[in-house]
């Protein structure tokens, strides 16, 4: 019976030690997941196409089909380095940004990034992100735009969007609200803050070093308003202004120009407001998958920041405004990389259609 005994605990010993030896195998062989992010480390996004197809309703035209693709090179820190993208989209040919590329260093708190159009190799853009001691992008400086951040915790809270033409600046905020970490919504009050330079001497909105532009003006200021709501005529008002500063309210989606003219009718001063800011574009998200490269927002800040600013629990499913919803799906493999993406944004009103088909291709590395 000793003998039996001894014999049955020297063999669950050797079990014990088999079975550890294998779960030790087992663990040292899984990949290495980010707790916030399912997709492994090993890999990371190396190009992706997009073919965007638009169905018009009104006015009825032809389905369009444009094919884009974005092929990323990395530094030895891993971060974006370079971005080469082609179109065969018209507008984008005429405007010279069919054949790009996006070169992105990094400097302390600053990233710069630099557009060149390769089919002249003339430097057609240059952007710069300022970061905040989280690394998170506070301030962002775009040829006469500006986009100033703040965050509670990861996500953003505040967003100024100010819009430059000839010196005249529209500034407006963007609240966005958060729960259980993923966003809600964005909310737009509507008010749009108006500013015409006092001095002939004005920086141009850019970070230092600046640029002049010297053309000056004096007051009373004529000033008008042409307000160009989607489906409906362009309306215009006109108002005298004792002072270089303007406030404009309830104002939701519409696009907004502004000219200040002399009394000769010279136009002194131009700006505008871009259409597409609704009063609350609220967001949806898939509860059972959390976020990962390549969703939706994370993908279009990285493509444009080289960094994410969207760092939320979950992968975005929708996006809803008053005139428009944009739906995202995903394909996704056993890695829990992404592999396709497809977009669809219906506008509520005239019913037009863009589908975005998405293919990702990624690298070991």
């Amino acid at each position: 019976m000793i003998k039996i005994a001894c014999m049955k605990r020297s063999f669950l010993l050797l079990l014990a030690v088999v079975m550890g030896a294998f779960l030790l195998t087992y663990t040292s062989c899984k990949k290495e997941i980010h707790p916030t992010n399912p997709t492994s480390e090993n890999y990371r996004l190396l190009s992706y196409t997009t073919i965007i197809s638009t169905n018009m309703v009104a006015p009825i035209m032809p389905v369009q089909l444009i094919t884009e693709n974005y092929r990323f090179e990395y530094d030895g820190n891993n971060r974006v380095s370079r971005i080469f993208f082609t179109s065969n989209d018209s507008n984008k040919v005429h405007a010279g940004r069919a054949m790009m590329r996006m070169d992105f260093t990094y400097v302390q708190d600053t990233i710069f990034k630099k557009h060149t159009d390769l089919s002249t190799n003339q430097v057609m853009e240059k952007d710069t992100f300022i970061l905040n001691i989280s690394g998170q992008i506070k301030d962002a400086y775009f040829p006469n735009e500006v986009h100033n951040f703040t965050y509670f915790g990861a996500l953003l809270a505040t967003e100024f969007v100010t819009y430059r033409d000839t010196n005249t600046t529209l500034t407006g905020k963007l609240t966005y609200s958060s729960d259980a970490a993923d966003m809600h919504y964005r909310f737009f009050d509507g008010n749009i803050a108006v500013k015409f330079p006092d001095s002939a001497v004005v920086p141009y909105i850019a970070p230092p070093p600046y640029k002049y532009r010297d053309t000056g003006v004096v007051l009373p200021l004529s000033v008008s308003y042409a307000v160009t709501t989607p489906g409906l005529v362009p309306t215009t008002t006109a108002k005298v202004l004792n002072g270089f500063a303007d406030q404009i309210s309830g104002f939701f989606e519409d696009k907004i120009t502004v000219n200040a003219v002399d009394f000769d009718g010279n136009i002194l001063r131009t700006g505008y407001w871009p259409a597409g800011y609704s009063a609350k574009q609220f967001y949806d998200f898939y509860d059972f998958w959390a976020n990962r490269p390549c969703d939706y927002l994370q993908l279009g800040s990285f493509t444009t920041y080289g960094v994410n600013i969207y760092p939320n629990k979950h992968m975005i499913a929708s996006i809803t405004s008053s005139y428009n919803k944009t739906s995202i799906s995903y394909t996704i493999d056993a890695d829990s990389k992404v592999t396709n993406e497809t977009v669809i944004t219906k506008d509520s009103t005239l019913k037009n259609t863009v589908t975005q088909n998405i293919k990702f291709q990624y690298e070991y590395h």
